[in-house]
């Protein structure tokens, strides 16, 4: 198999905090074979996959795009912890932590691309994460985090504010929203795909910002919550996170009705509205 089972194995240990000696039984097979498993010197065999599937209850499908939906049973909520699992928290990242690892992987993505593995491994290991905490989409973040890697991308001319919808064209939409993506199929069109989208904002991605549906011209509202006030984000982040959320809508716009709608944005006192183009 020519996968990501190495990455997938070692994020589902550490997040149950399983030690090797304990995990290599569950794979039928020794703690020096699921070192070697672990570090992509060994293949993972189909059997020994789906066995951690079924134990894990993992999509078998995540061995394929490299990435855990769901693990666990955590909630997504504003919090302040000092690990998830048995993945420790850098301090500066755990407080507040409203936002997902799922909000975060359309920026990952881009920076592996940007910068390469090496030197993104090598950014991951400077903010005191371990890289695999990211391989599990419903682990939770602080905004904090992503500030540092936008700011970082800009610093290093891979981003600016005039092309944020970069990085949802090298992301793919279709990638990026891999867990609604069918379910927008059976929608009403761009409205019935933006309130599904929208319906699923606070569980599954993030809790700073409110979004309600407001349809026709002025189509959706946002209103940060009042507690990023205490993330003291930076004006440039700021005004990047609202062109990144047009850029969203826009790709919605463009997955839904193969671009018959434009979208634009306009500033308010608690956030911004996504109005249709005229």
């Amino acid at each position: 198999m020519n996968n990501f089972s190495s990455s997938i194995v070692r994020a589902v240990r550490k997040y149950h905090e399983i030690k090797q000696i304990d995990f290599a039984p569950l794979l039928a097979t020794t703690q020096s074979a699921l070192s070697k498993i672990e570090a992509g010197h060994l293949e993972l065999s189909a059997t020994q996959w789906l066995s951690v599937c079924d134990r894990f209850t993992l999509d078998p499908r995540s061995i394929f795009t490299g990435k855990i939906e769901n693990l666990g049973e955590r909630k997504l909520k504003v919090e302040s912890v000092d690990h998830v699992g048995g993945f420790d928290i850098p301090d500066n990242y755990s407080y507040l932590m409203g936002s997902s690892v799922r909000t975060a992987y359309p920026f990952l993505k881009f920076m592996r691309l940007r910068i390469g593995e090496k030197r993104f491994e090598s950014f991951l290991k400077s903010t005191g994460f371990d890289k695999d905490y990211f391989v599990i989409m419903n682990n939770p973040l602080n905004l904090k985090f992503i500030e540092h890697m936008v700011l970082f991308l800009m610093s290093e001319g891979c981003l600016s504010l005039d092309h944020v919808g970069s990085i949802i064209e090298l992301g793919q939409f279709k990638d990026i929203h891999s867990s609604l993506v069918t379910e927008f199929g059976h929608t009403q069109g761009l409205d019935g795909a933006t309130k599904k989208l929208l319906s699923k904002v606070k569980s599954t991605y993030e809790q700073n910002t409110s979004y309600e549906f407001l349809g026709d011209k002025e189509y959706v509202v946002a209103r940060d919550q009042d507690f990023l006030k205490d993330l003291k984000l930076s004006e440039e982040f700021n005004e990047f996170r609202k062109r990144y959320n047009l850029s969203h809508f826009q790709a919605l716009g463009d997955f839904m009705t193969t671009g018959e709608n434009k979208f634009k944005m306009k500033s308010t006192n608690e956030g911004w509205l996504i109005v249709k183009a005229a």
